[in-house]
């Protein structure tokens, strides 16, 4: 490992867990396998005439991450030889709540700046009480699809960078691909792509401060679940139809400020929310390495 992160730190027990392969090669298979294994079910799904911009193809859309949970677990069970805790599973699973709670916290920002600046206005959606047992139901779908997308870029693609190249390639590198992975969803532009790569960032962040993913994970989960399936907004573009809260958005509103067709993830509020988280998990992760000067 040529990081200079002590091991004794959360950061460098992450990093000394690496794999051996290639940081250029690790970054061109986890956005592999993400593609590939959400194709697995995609395919097959509009063979039979699924109409991938329904709800149903939606959340055939997330249940599409299982298959990237098996490509990763494969090529580290049968090319590296390790078992697939070492991307940063076999940590405090109590850290989830600080992902939480950062997830709720953006998200609280977003919704009250936006309908406090009558961007938006939030009510109920009328969801009777099947409509919210899918709603309860569908934050397992969110768990596998954002648990999926952490292990496999800040876990395995950050890990093998960061432990080769240095921790800010990593975080940059994990990033890029984060945002490029969005790029085709419905209302992606230079904003909402900008907001993905920090998130990617932030998340990263999380990540080397705990030393594990499940804050990460804790996050993904939860910011995905309560933006479209609490607060009724897009999420990465994508629509659920069954909301707790529905939103009616002003004639005037800006999607520079709403997310627009993106959703919360689009909007500059969210921005400005990132900078502010990425500041702070900066300044603990700093922290968290010690007085050994890195």
């Amino acid at each position: 490992m040529t990081s200079p992160v002590q091991q004794s730190t959360p950061t460098g027990h992450f990093l000394a867990q690496a794999g051996p392969t290639h940081p250029g090669l690790v970054a061109i298979l986890g956005a592999c396998f993400i593609a590939v294994g959400q194709l697995v079910v995609q395919i097959p799904a509009q063979l039979v005439g699924v109409d991938t911009a329904s709800t149903r193809g939606t959340v055939l859309l997330l249940a599409s991450f299982v298959p990237v949970w098996v490509l990763l677990w494969a090529w580290l069970r049968l090319a590296e030889h390790r078992p697939l805790r070492r991307i940063g599973l076999d940590g405090r699973r109590t850290d989830l709540f600080i992902g939480i709670g950062i997830a709720f916290a953006i998200l609280a920002v977003d919704a009250v700046v936006m309908a406090a600046s009558g961007q938006v206005r939030f009510h109920w959606g009328g969801s009777g009480i099947t409509g919210i047992a899918m709603i309860i139901a569908i934050l397992v779908l969110f768990a596998i699809q954002g648990s999926a997308e952490e292990a496999v870029l800040r876990g395995f693609v950050m890990q093998g960078v960061c432990a080769r190249w240095g921790v800010w390639a990593g975080l940059l590198i994990q990033a890029v691909v984060f945002a490029v992975l969005h790029g085709s969803n419905p209302g992606a532009g230079p904003v909402a792509l900008g907001n993905v790569a920090a998130f990617g960032i932030m998340l990263g962040l999380l990540v080397l401060w705990r030393g594990n993913l499940w804050a990460a994970m804790g996050f993904h989960a939860v910011w995905n679940w309560a933006q479209g399936m609490v607060l009724g907004y897009d999420v990465s573009g994508l629509s659920f139809g069954h909301s707790v809260l529905s939103q009616t958005t002003s004639p005037s509103a800006s999607a520079v400020v709403t997310g627009g067709a993106f959703g919360a993830e689009g909007s500059v509020i969210t921005l400005v929310a990132l900078i502010l988280a990425i500041l702070a998990l900066g300044w603990a992760w700093r922290r968290s390495l010690g007085a050994s000067g890195h």
